[in-house]
């Protein structure tokens, strides 16, 4: 099965478990799933750490992260700019893994404590870079 095709089934499984209510329609790092921001995989720990590790590169629920591509992007920046605050975003995509459920209360305010952290490092490193 190629990468791509495997991705999306994963994906599928992952709104399956994690977004029963379709009520719920926030991707993992607080931004609105849409038609525009479509639910991407983004693979927790590396395929390259992976390899290293001789354990399967291939996209499974215990590594995935279910992120709009907005956040997906945002988070690739994010591991450029700040990567202790990279490895932070790992940390929750892999506990709410654990929990097995959409993301609770507590674990909200954690994500846009996140986000907050995130936007204001990528506004300040666009500013470090409007004055190059």
């Amino acid at each position: 099965m190629n990468k791509a095709k495997e991705r999306q089934l994963v994906l599928k499984a992952m709104k399956e478990i994690y977004y029963k209510d379709l009520s719920k329609r926030l991707d993992w790092m607080g931004y609105v799933i849409t038609e525009y921001n479509k639910p991407t995989y983004h693979h927790i720990v590396k395929r390259e750490e992976l390899l290293k590790d001789n354990k399967d590169i291939g996209a499974t629920l215990e590594n995935g992260a279910y992120l709009g591509k907005r956040s997906h992007e945002m988070l690739h920046q994010i591991e450029l700019i700040d990567h202790d605050l990279y490895e932070c975003w790992n940390d929750l995509f892999l506990m709410i893994n654990r929990m097995g459920i959409y993301p609770v209360e507590d674990v909200w305010k954690v994500i846009f404590h996140l986000r907050k952290l995130s936007e204001e490092a990528i506004q300040q490193q666009n500013i470090k870079n409007k004055r190059k």
